[in-house]
């Protein structure tokens, strides 16, 4: 499966509008995607230490289920960088442009360009 940064966005900014600390983020809160697509997303914020939550990926022949508790301060700066429609289309506009793959380091780097050109 492809990782998707804009499903990776898209999970950052629906967890982040949990207003407590009690409510967990199901996969079907991503709306436009399959909840076993959205719950690799999720496992793979969790392995960057973006995302704390838990998935249930021990059943066979079952799909992977996750669910996510909050955004890790490492996961709340990198979703600060690219909140911005504007700056997030800038960004993966500048990669596409010069020929890159999106990757966390390409997005930090050109996440910060673009920030700076804003200045």
């Amino acid at each position: 499966m492809k990782r998707d940064w804009d499903i990776v966005r898209k999970i950052l900014m629906a967890l982040e509008n949990i207003q407590d600390t009690t409510s967990v983020m199901e996969p079907g809160a991503v709306s436009g995607y399959d909840n076993e697509i959205v719950s690799y997303h999720m496992k793979l914020l969790m392995e960057a230490g973006f995302i704390e939550g838990n998935c249930r990926d021990f059943t066979i022949n079952a799909p992977l289920h996750c669910w996510a508790t909050r955004l890790t301060w490492k996961g709340h700066e990198f979703l600060d960088r690219i909140r911005s429609d504007t700056v997030w289309n800038r960004v993966k506009g500048l990669a596409r442009e010069r020929g890159l793959s999106l990757s966390l380091d390409v997005i930090v780097m050109a996440s910060k360009m673009v920030i700076e050109r804003m200045f």
